[in-house]
C-alpha cells in the first residue's frame, strides 16, 4: 500500500500505527483486545463479514483517485450520490481540468467504484475519534468523509470534507502530516479565531469550529461557506471584501522597513540560487530601497494566498479560506497583485492583467517585493525545484529590465 495513504489513515484514524492493522486480507485474531482498526485493500462482502465477526462492526470504504500509486483524493463508497458530492472537495479552474472533473462526477453518479485495487478499507471496532468530534460538534452521529491529500511538500496536510449521509457538507477538518504543517495549521485557526471577532468579516470567512492538539499534532475544523466556486475575474466582490480587510486593520510602515525585512528573507533563500538570480534579488532590493525611501506604504491585514480557488461566491459576496499565509501588517496591495499574478500564469491568461494590478502604492517597487516575497516562499516550500519560482524570477527580471 502507498506510504502516503499509510500515513494519511494514520492521521484520520486518529490512532498510534501500531494500533492499526495494515494487512491485506490478514484478519486479526478475536483474542487480540489491543487491535483499533483494520485497513484493507482486498475489499469484499465477504471480508466485511468476518471483520464484524470479530468486532470490527464500522467501515468506512474509499475510492482512491486518480490511481493507488499517485493517490490524490479518497471519495467515500457505499452511495453514488455521496461519492459524486465527495468530489466538491476540488475545485479545478482549468478547462481540461473542469472537464475531467464532469466527466469523473457523471461515472460516478452512476455507480462506477473502480477497480477492485483502487479501493481502500478502514474497518473500527468503535467510533474513529474524528467520528466522535464531529458527533459531538455538529450532532451528526454517522458522519461522511471525503479525504484531500494535498500535494507533496514540507507543508503538506490532509483535508477531510464532512458530509452528512445526504450529502450535505458540515465542514473541513485539516490534518497536518508534517510538522511545518503542523505550525501552518495552527497558525491558520489563530487567524481565523482573531478574525471572527470582526463582525464586518464573519461573512466572508470560515468559522472555527474546533481547533486543538490531535494525534501528537494540531487539528482544526472549521465551517464550509457557498458551494459556488468563486470568479476567476478580480471583479466588485473581490474588491469589496479586500476593502472590508483592509478597513479591519490600518497602518502605515515605512518603505525602508519593509526592505529590510525581504532582505533577510532574500539573503537566506538565495543561498539555493545561482549568481544571475543572486544578483537579480540583490538589483531588486537595491532600486525598492532607492525609490521607497521617506515613504509610507499602507498596510493591514493580508490572506496571503488570495486566488480564485481559495474563494467562494454566493449571495453577492465573496468567502474566502485557506489562511494559512495571512499577515497582519503587509502591504495592502500585495492580495491583489498574487490574485493577478496566479490567474495570469496559473490559467495561462495574458500577463497584461499583472501589469494593470494597481501599483500606485510605493509605485512598482512594491510590485517587485511582492515577486520577491513569493520567491522566497516557494524555495521554503520547495527547496529542490519549483515551477512557480521560475516563473517569478523570470518575470522580475523582465520587469526590472523595463524599468
Amino acid at each position: 500500500m502507498n506510504e502516503t495513504i499509510l500515513q494519511v489513515i494514520t492521521q484520520f484514524t486518529g490512532r498510534p500505527d501500531q494500533d492499526v492493522n495494515r494487512g491485506n486480507q490478514d484478519i486479526p485474531s478475536s483474542g487480540d483486545p489491543t487491535q483499533f482498526a483494520v485497513v484493507s485493500t482486498e475489499y469484499s462482502k465477504q471480508l466485511v463479514g468476518q471483520l464484524a465477526e470479530q468486532g470490527f462492526t464500522r467501515a468506512h470504504r474509499f475510492l482512491i483517485l486518480p490511481s493507488p500509486n499517485k493517490p490524490r483524493w479518497l471519495l467515500p463508497l457505499g452511495n453514488p450520490h455521496r461519492t459524486r458530492e465527495g468530489l466538491h472537495i476540488y475545485t479545478p479552474y482549468a478547462l481540461v481540468a473542469r472537464m475531467l472533473k464532469r466527466a469523473v462526477g457523471t461515472i460516478l453518479g452512476a455507480g462506477w467504484t473502480g477497480r477492485k485495487s483502487d479501493r481502500v478499507l478502514i474497518a473500527s471496532k468503535k467510533p474513529l475519534p474524528l467520528e466522535v468530534l464531529v458527533g459531538e460538534i455538529t450532532g451528526e452521529m454517522k458522519p461522511v468523509f471525503v479525504l484531500s491529500l494535498g500535494t507533496p511538500s514540507q507543508f503538506r496536510k490532509l483535508t477531510v470534507q464532512v458530509m452528512r449521509p445526504n450529502g450535505e457538507t458540515l465542514g473541513y477538518i485539516k490534518l497536518p502530516l508534517t510538522d511545518a504543517a503542523n505550525q501552518r495549521v495552527r497558525h491558520e485557526a489563530e487567524v481565523l479565531e482573531r478574525l471572527w471577532k470582526i463582525a464586518k468579516l464573519r461573512a466572508h470567512v470560515p468559522r472555527v469550529l474546533h481547533a486543538g492538539p490531535w494525534n501528537g499534532g494540531y487539528i482544526l475544523f472549521q465551517s464550509c461557506g457557498p458551494s459556488q466556486p468563486g470568479e476567476m475575474e478580480f471583479g466588485p466582490a473581490h474588491e469589496t471584501f479586500l476593502r472590508t480587510l483592509w478597513h479591519a486593520r490600518q497602518m502605515e510602515r515605512p518603505g525602508q522597513a519593509i526592505v529590510e525585512e525581504l532582505s533577510a528573507k532574500w539573503a537566506q533563500a538565495s543561498l539555493q540560487m545561482d549568481s544571475e538570480w543572486q544578483d537579480l534579488g540583490a538589483e531588486t532590493l537595491r532600486r525598492a530601497s532607492r525609490e521607497l525611501s521617506g515613504l509610507g506604504i499602507p498596510c493591514g491585514i493580508m490572506h496571503g494566498d488570495f486566488a480564485p480557488w481559495n474563494t467562494r461566491g454566493g449571495n453577492r459576496r465573496l468567502f474566502v479560506f485557506d489562511w494559512e499565509a495571512a499577515e497582519w501588517d503587509a502591504p495592502i496591495s500585495w492580495d491583489i497583485f498574487h490574485f493577478h499574478f496566479q490567474v495570469a500564469t496559473l490559467l495561462n491568461r495574458n500577463t497584461n492583467s499583472v501589469a494593470r494590478a494597481d501599483k500606485t502604492s510605493g509605485g512598482k517597487s512594491i510590485f517587485w517585493l511582492y515577486l520577491l516575497r513569493t520567491i522566497c516562499q516557494g524555495l521554503e516550500e520547495e527547496p529542490t525545484g519549483h515551477s512557480g519560482v521560475e516563473r517569478r524570477l523570470q518575470f522580475l527580471r523582465d520587469e526590472i529590465q523595463q524599468a
